[in-house]
């Protein structure tokens, strides 16, 4: 009875996951761009050389191709439709966001699809 509830489980969270395309391929397609395009994703800020050591468990940290994945990831993640879909969802603006050229036209996006879901 559990083998199939639990393989029931698997798959509806199997189709819960991120269909996002992979990441443009820079520098490499090293660790490190990696690092930095999905934390402009994730919303987060840039971290720095300390913060990514100790998270990637690698001193040797590539700040050049950690900067160019987090601009890569800034550039898909920084759009008025994805500030709508973000709002709408009720989740933060992201701090990836915080300091792009549109960065208050983003804010305003958001802001409008946040209040529509306000009681």
């Amino acid at each position: 009875m559990k083998t199939p509830v639990l393989g029931t489980l698997l798959f509806i969270l199997t189709g819960c996951g991120s269909t996002s395309a992979p990441p443009p391929m820079g520098s490499g397609g090293s660790q490190w761009y990696q690092a930095g395009y999905h934390d402009a994703l994730a919303g987060k800020i840039v971290r720095d050389n300390n913060q990514l050591a100790e998270w990637y468990g690698n001193p040797q940290v590539d700040r050049d191709a950690y900067l160019k994945g987090y601009n890569a990831g800034q550039v898909e993640i920084c759009l008025p439709d994805k500030m709508t879909a973000i709002g709408e969802q009720g989740r933060k603006f992201p701090a990836a966001c915080d300091l792009s050229d549109n960065a208050e036209q983003l804010r305003q996006e958001w802001q409008k699809e946040r209040d529509k879901g306000s009681p």
